[in-house]
């Protein structure tokens, strides 16, 4: 119990994805089986300071990915928390019926925590606050899905006009940029400068020219097409991996080094690892070990991985408290 307990305040310190951790990632964390991590779940003393979200009896017992494991002086907190929205969301979504009914998404959990649960989930509709993964479709029955379940028409990615393109910064945040990463040729252009947008990041619309005003004739040339094969900022290219890679492996928020560096080959080693610092600067993603009693890694994964305080961390996780 003390090993247990230790583990849930070290990944409650880390927060996001980390906490609260699944009953398989708890079993993994303290190096003990799912039986004996269930067990110890079971006794008074856990009972007393320790909450499962899915009730662990019944005849039909929830698979251990779906099983978060908090401290009970947690609950208010975690029932608004991303976390337990994604895991309950992808729990619940179907492949042939992805969008799930707000009554369907605390079913599952014990009473205590779904009675929160619930109406943590209409405050989000009210507040339209969602994490970046999921969508809602409001009205008297509102349907929860991930973004990436959603067919989107290509209207509702415009190319943005190209007196608005600013150039790259170092802060990471949001620039307006093509649908498909590429820089705008204007930019390179004698053009008029854009207005500044706004701090929420929405992109701003090109303010309009002057009467008479003559056009930059290096908008109509032909170097576009050069342009046009500049890559991804890394940070869209390393998101678009995370979640490609995290679906197709059960959308549990655990996505191995190894894989996004195979996804972003063309990403030497030391510009790999000094982008993916700066995003865990900006508490988008947090990096975990593996203590390789439940999951033995390949020599690839071990190469893969990043040395931190005699730590070797192999495992990337989203985080949703930025």
């Amino acid at each position: 119990m003390p090993r247990l307990l230790g583990v849930l305040e070290s990944q409650k310190q880390l927060g996001g994805a980390s906490y609260p951790p699944t009953l398989e990632r708890l079993a993994e964390l303290t190096g003990e089986t799912l039986a004996v991590t269930s067990k110890a779940l079971n006794l008074k003393e856990a009972k007393a300071c320790v909450l499962l979200s899915r009730a662990a009896g019944g005849k039909k017992k929830p698979a251990p990915g779906t099983v978060l494991v908090l401290l009970k002086d947690d609950l208010e907190a975690v029932a608004q928390s991303d976390r337990l929205l994604e895991v309950q969301l992808q729990s619940a979504r179907k492949p042939d019926a992805p969008a799930v009914d707000l009554a369907q998404l605390p079913r599952a959990l014990v009473p205590a925590l779904g009675r929160v649960f619930k109406a943590a989930l209409e405050q989000r509709i009210a507040e339209r606050r969602l994490p970046r993964t999921i969508g809602v479709v409001s009205g008297k029955k509102p349907l929860f899905f991930f973004l990436a379940d959603a067919v989107l028409p290509a209207a509702l990615t415009p190319a943005l006009p190209a007196a608005t393109a600013t150039a790259p910064t170092t802060d990471a945040a949001p620039r307006p940029t093509a649908p498909n990463g590429a820089r705008p040729a204007a930019l390179d252009a004698p053009a008029a400068p854009a207005p500044a947008a706004p701090s929420n990041g929405a992109p701003v619309a090109s303010a309009p020219a002057a009467a008479g005003a003559s056009t930059p004739a290096a908008v109509s040339t032909p170097a576009a097409p050069a342009a046009a094969s500049a890559p991804a900022p890394f940070a869209a290219r390393f998101d678009a991996a995370f979640s490609a890679l995290d679906r197709a492996s059960g959308g549990l928020n655990y996505v191995t080094l190894r894989d996004l560096r195979a996804a972003l080959p063309d990403v030497p080693r030391a510009v790999f690892d000094a982008e993916l610092a700066a995003l865990r600067r900006q508490r988008r993603y947090s990096l975990d070990p593996s203590d390789g009693r439940h999951h033995q890694m390949a020599d690839a994964e071990r190469e893969a991985g990043i040395l931190e305080a005699g730590n070797l961390l192999v495992y990337v996780a989203r985080r949703h408290d930025a």
